[in-house]
C-alpha cells in the first residue's frame, strides 16, 4: 500500500455509515429495481442481451465526492447524482480515469 492510499478517503468514513446515506442508498437501489443502469442502457442500445443484465451492487456518485462537497446533499444524497452499477461497470468507471503517471517503453515516468 502506498502512503496516503487509504488515508485519502478517510474523510468519507462517517458519511458511508450515516443514516442519511443508508436511507438514500437503499431507496435508490429499490427505485432502480436492483439492476445495473449501464447494463440496462446496453440492452436498450443492443450491446447486451437482456439475460446478461447484472444486478446493481454499488450506488455510485456520478460527481465524485470530495471533502468540499460531501456535506452538500445535492451532491452526496441526490438521486440525480447517483447511478446503480454492477461490479463490472463500477470497475470500468474507476479504471477509465486518466492515470497521473504512466511509463514509456524504457520505463521512464510520463506525467499526464
Amino acid at each position: 500500500m502506498k502512503e496516503g492510499e487509504d488515508m485519502a478517503k478517510e474523510w468519507t468514513n462517517g458519511f458511508y455509515v450515516s443514516k442519511a446515506w443508508r436511507r438514500t442508498r437503499d431507496a435508490f437501489f429499490a427505485a432502480k429495481c436492483g439492476r445495473c443502469e449501464r447494463c440496462m442502457e446496453e440492452v436498450r442500445t443492443g450491446v447486451r442481451k437482456i439475460e446478461d443484465i447484472q444486478p446493481g451492487l454499488i450506488v455510485h456518485h456520478k460527481v465524485e465526492l470530495t471533502p468540499a462537497n460531501i456535506g452538500d446533499p445535492a451532491i452526496a444524497l441526490s438521486f440525480d447524482n447517483l447511478e446503480l452499477l454492477c461490479e463490472e461497470h463500477h470497475n470500468r468507471q474507476h479504471k477509465a480515469k486518466p492515470k497521473r503517471y504512466s511509463f514509456d517503453a524504457k520505463g521512464n515516468i510520463i506525467e499526464g
